[in-house]
């Protein structure tokens, strides 16, 4: 009898093993078709949520991300989102650095400069001269005395995470880019000064192409100011 149960344990055990072999092996293929295939894998989504969970609006502020910015080289780095582009998404070889004029509508509000860097950082900041309710203000990187900071610069990543959508669907392809940083204006009198936290954002397409916003909550009189730019192409080096 003794006998028999060993070798009944040890078919259980061979048949256990063969099960948990298959199971892998069934995983494994499926993952590599979804990344051949549909480029969206991550072995992580099942702790992750639906969709529509991991995903953020695509037509959130950028305020209502703060997630989203992992902090930068300064501040360290967060777990959250830090991965390279997916397949789909632009491939970060060299820097691309973007430089653009600015305009509420037809008045100008200065220029513009974004940078990503190969290592998923991104930079950017804000520099000019220009007219606020009948005021002059400039703005340049001027060092805050207090935390010793550089002003109207902004630092944050790459998302991959997010999804680009608008009326003719999601498009995967396109790579999302968020900064955030203090502002600070400067008028014609040293009381005249307008400061805060800015976030400049933008959508890379496959070919670089750049589009995005330099946006500041409650910027005047409670009402968000948000200033669109692109498309535009990286600078040539």
């Amino acid at each position: 009898m003794n006998t028999v149960r060993t070798r009944a344990n040890g078919n259980m055990n061979r048949s256990g093993f063969g099960l948990l072999l298959i199971f892998i092996l069934t995983i494994g293929l499926a993952a590599i078709i979804m990344v051949m295939y549909t480029d969206s894998f991550n072995p992580f989504a099942a702790w992750q949520g639906a969709e529509k969970d991991r995903y953020s609006d695509p037509n959130a502020k950028p305020w209502e991300e703060e997630g989203k910015i992992w902090g930068g080289m300064l501040e360290g780095y967060g777990m959250s989102g830090r991965r390279p582009p997916f397949n789909l998404q632009p491939k970060i070889k060299d820097q691309w650095r973007y430089e653009v004029k600015l305009f509420d509508g037809n008045k100008p509000m200065g220029t513009l400069n974004v940078g990503v860097l190969k290592n998923f950082d991104a930079l950017s900041f804000w520099k000019g001269e220009f007219d606020i309710d009948g005021k002059h203000y400039s703005a340049d990187l001027w060092t805050d005395t207090m935390t010793n900071r550089t002003l109207n610069s902004f630092s944050g990543n790459i998302y991959p995470l997010k999804i680009y959508e608008d009326k003719k669907g999601k498009d995967r392809s396109k790579l999302y880019v968020v900064t955030r940083g203090a502002y600070e204006l400067r008028g014609p009198q040293k009381e005249d000064i307008l400061r805060g936290t800015a976030y400049v954002n933008a959508w890379v397409s496959k070919d670089l192409a750049a589009e995005g916003t330099l946006s500041i909550p409650s910027f005047d009189r409670g009402k968000d100011l948000i200033l669109k730019w692109g498309p535009i192409y990286p600078n040539k080096k």
